[in-house]
């Protein structure tokens, strides 16, 4: 079989339309149909049941989709191998980071990396959700969340101290809270809960008990922006505030906590120059 439609096999398993798996792969959906028929033709067996509301995979698709996945899986893996051999200083360097990072420590620090290399652009995606470092959604990551897989590149590349913060304006409204208290009197912004269940119990080891909860974001910016209009208080990174908020007042000096930053890296592109010359600028961000 031609291995390339293992990737149509995958994206129809996955999407179970053809309008979703052609926006997936970027084609066009008479292109999905008709390479789903080719490989059909070839394994001499139907892989998806049609319905109505989409397409399901037959027992026989059921039993190739593992050893599709390894090819796919093969294949980036190649992909990312090449591109790790790669010293020129040109190309694209996807980094995956947060909104908050990205914002005070990411963007200054490769602001001048642009200029001393202008071949190389950077893709920088932020978001709550982890991305896969080893299935190569991203070359690289910088995140609070240290990685189980010992595979990858991890270094530290800062400890941060997360406090309880408010603004001025707020703070001369309400008052300060007292410890101990859990918030009583006072208004919360917070992530989601599904986003971070473990913030819903207690922020810098303070019940949230009292606390009135006024607004939820899981844009880690619009939370920032959120407390310095005055809204509520939130957990921050005293080194974000410093850098990005300094006007903000931490309202509960006794109660507080430490994250780790890390740096990830897949050990593929690690010897990439673009990479290592990217890596470089992120690490004299958080010196």
């Amino acid at each position: 079989m031609n291995w390339d439609n293992a990737r149509f096999l995958l994206a129809m398993s996955r999407t179970g339309s053809l309008r979703a798996a052609a926006s997936s792969l970027d084609v066009d959906q008479a292109t999905v149909a008709r390479r789903l028929r080719t490989l059909e033709r070839e394994l001499h067996t139907h892989l998806f049941n049609r319905h109505p509301e989409g397409y399901t995979l037959t027992c026989a698709g059921q039993l190739l989709l593992p050893e599709a996945e390894m090819m796919e899986a093969a294949a980036a893996a190649l992909q990312r191998k090449t591109f790790g051999m790669d010293a020129s200083l040109a190309g694209t360097v996807h980094i995956a980071s947060t909104e908050s990072l990205a914002s005070c420590f990411l963007l200054p620090a490769l602001a001048p990396l642009r200029q001393s290399h202008p071949n190389i652009t950077l893709l920088l995606s932020t978001a709550l959700e982890l991305v896969d470092i080893k299935r190569g959604e991203a070359d690289l990551a910088v995140r609070s969340a240290r990685p189980t897989d010992e595979n990858l590149i991890i270094r530290r590349l800062a400890t941060f101290h997360i406090g309880l913060y408010a603004s001025t304006a707020y703070v001369s409204r309400r008052g300060l809270p007292v410890p101990g208290n859990a918030f009583a009197g006072h208004d919360l912004i917070m992530f989601p809960r599904d986003a971070v269940p473990q913030y819903w119990q207690r922020l810098c080891n303070e019940p949230i008990t009292n606390g009135n909860i006024v607004l939820e974001t899981p844009s880690q910016w619009l939370l920032i922006e959120s407390v310095r209009q005055g809204i509520g208080i939130s957990m921050m990174a005293r080194e974000i505030v410093e850098r990005c908020c300094p006007e903000l007042v931490n309202v509960m000096p006794a109660r507080h906590e430490t994250v780790d930053i890390w740096l990830v890296v897949n050990p593929d592109v690690w010897s990439a120059g673009r990479v290592r010359v990217v890596i470089d600028a992120i690490n004299n961000a958080f010196m």
